[in-house]
């Protein structure tokens, strides 16, 4: 772990950083005894021949509910008072025998009013044996702060999409070259979109004029794409902005004739994120493992 033995604390949640920890493979065993606890006995789940391939379906909720044990085992619960919304999504199917790992990355981290304690949200990739994405999701928590200290602007570079962060990322931008050659004879609004929360950039010939959640005219454009994405692409080690556009990861509602326009300056401003992420940064930059842990 981090520091000590007793856990990670909010501090240690750095945006960007990654865990990850033992494989877990689903039994006949477990698979029967959550069909008891849960009551959900379909022969799906308890009887052979039912799927395609002749094996029983291991419940979705069932790894989910694994998840926390492993966050668990890692060590990652010790500080956690208490867990917020948890939205999961059922991508493949899993059998009976199946081996999973999980990924956690964390996406978000915000400071209570109170300093004592913090939010953090999580990205979780879960993965069978075969590197096959089975199942994603995301899930926040709130966890105790090691100090309860206001380190607000340490942590700036890194506190996306908040509005104080928007404003450090414009000021970078008016002094960065790449940037205001691109907007030079542009006039519109930028908006960027991390999951459900947007944030604003007016753009006048170079200059940001203002920026928020909200701005007198409605943007031009709206770049969105997943907290996951946005983490990895401003947390990352390379600027891959244009790979993760054609891969699809990226979507944009609004002018897109402007979005095009303006291609060049928004690798400017992923630059400028990247570096102000990079000066915030203040957890290691690998991921960590969890000690091995049995089948469940």
């Amino acid at each position: 772990m981090d520091d000590t033995d007793s856990g990670p604390y909010f501090e240690d949640f750095d945006v960007g950083r990654v865990f990850t920890g033992a494989a877990r493979t689903f039994s006949a065993d477990v698979v029967a005894a959550f069909a008891e606890i849960s009551g959900d006995r379909a022969a799906l789940h308890t009887e052979y021949g039912r799927t395609r391939d002749g094996r029983p379906l291991v419940h979705g909720p069932l790894v989910l509910a694994s998840f926390f044990g492993w966050h668990h085992d890692l060590g990652l619960s010790t500080h956690v008072e208490a867990a917020f919304g948890t939205e999961w999504d059922f991508v493949a199917p899993i059998h009976v025998g199946d081996t999973v790992t999980y990924e956690m990355t964390v996406t978000r981290a915000r400071r209570t009013s109170g300093l004592r304690s913090g939010v953090i949200g999580r990205h979780v990739t879960v993965r069978n044996q075969h590197d096959q994405v089975v199942q994603e999701g995301r899930t926040s928590a709130l966890v105790t702060a090691r100090h309860a200290v206001d380190d607000g602007e340490t942590r700036l570079g890194r506190s996306f999409p908040t509005t104080a962060w928007a404003h450090a990322l414009a000021e970078r931008l008016e002094a960065a070259a790449a940037f205001t050659t691109a907007t030079g004879e542009w006039d519109g609004t930028i908006g960027l979109r991390f999951g459900d929360d947007t944030v604003l950039f007016r753009v006048y010939r170079g200059r940001v004029l203002e920026c928020g959640t909200r701005t007198p005219h409605a943007p031009t454009f709206v770049l969105g794409a997943t907290d996951l994405t946005w983490t990895r692409l401003i947390t990352g080690p390379v600027n891959d902005f244009t790979g993760r556009t054609m891969r699809g990861e990226f979507s944009v509602c609004g002018s897109g004739y402007e979005y095009l326009r303006l291609t060049s300056a928004l690798v400017a401003l992923v630059d400028e994120a990247r570096e102000l992420a990079r000066i915030g940064s203040a957890a290691p930059a690998n991921p960590v493992r969890a000690r091995a842990v049995g089948e469940v």
